[in-house]
């Protein structure tokens, strides 16, 4: 497997991370940076064997609405007692579905893992883990690519046109997979173009747009955040052109509505105290 591309100093803490592997790892960084692609490298290399356990829903994968049941810890409980030599790596991409049982079953296998067996868990949202599963693992944090690194990853994928280069660039700069997605998933790409929209009228529009925009975000919580994501980036490129009072003190309303909504507050309410 090719290795990821990673910022200078996630680059060389990964070697390390490898040349001296805990028994556990909990992989986090945001959206788009690359946990999963990173973490099936660091399996590929270190491990003899390795196993991926994805959410699920109705015994399919299923990444947008699966969840990693309490069955499925105790499937893989039964197969780490298989293992008889070598190093087996397991990685639990999407940690942040197990639920309470699951993530205590999981405990399990943490404290007693047997001989050879090794733990990568992914994640963009560590907090919903439980301390006694963090506290087990050794966290290691992706950073993002520096511009340099994403304009040259642009390069790569043979991103030519300027205007698509600036949108990619505002909407993902500094994270590959995210990048890659958007270049590869026109459908993708437009649904996050309307949100970059969606985003700045949250922040310019009329009263009355802003409300319409609210609810249009009411029963989807990640497309909300990812909204919410975008207003705050544009805002803290006008602060970088031109500091004030009032930019910041709205980012410090949409990191607020942000922790509301991923702490699993309601939506409608949240996005509707940023306009009235």
């Amino acid at each position: 497997m090719n290795k990821p591309v990673l910022h200078p100093t996630s680059d060389l803490a990964l070697s390390q991370l490898i040349n001296d592997l805990p028994q556990a790892i909990l992989l986090t960084g945001p959206i788009g940076v690359g946990l999963s692609t990173t973490a099936e490298y660091i399996a590929s290399i270190v491990g003899d064997v390795h196993l991926t356990v994805l959410p699920e829903k109705d015994e399919k994968v299923d990444i947008d609405k699966g969840v990693i049941s309490i069955d499925s810890i105790r499937r893989l409980y039964d197969q780490t007692r298989s293992v008889q030599s070598g190093k087996l790596v397991i990685v639990i991409d999407y940690a942040e579905r197990m639920g309470h049982p699951a993530q205590n079953a999981f405990l399990k296998l943490l404290e007693e893992p047997g001989k050879g067996i090794y733990f990568i868990l992914a994640t963009h949202t560590p907090s919903k883990l439980l301390p006694t599963v963090a506290s087990r693992t050794r966290a290691f944090d992706l950073q993002p690519l520096t511009h340099l690194q994403t304009e040259s990853f642009l390069d790569d994928l043979g991103v030519k046109d300027d205007k698509k280069r600036t949108q990619l660039l505002f909407m993902a700069d500094g994270l590959p997979a995210e990048i890659n997605r958007l270049t590869t998933d026109d459908a993708y790409f437009q649904s996050r173009a309307t949100i970059v929209r969606d985003a700045r009228d949250l922040l310019q529009a009329s009263t009355y747009k802003k409300l319409v925009v609210a609810s249009r975000y009411k029963d989807d919580r990640e497309s909300a955040l990812l909204l919410l994501t975008n207003a705050a980036n544009i805002l803290k490129r006008s602060i970088s052109e031109k500091p004030q009072a009032e930019l910041i003190a709205q980012i410090d309303s949409l990191l607020y509505a942000y922790q509301q909504i991923q702490a699993n507050g309601n939506i409608r309410l949240c996005l509707a105290r940023l306009v009235v």
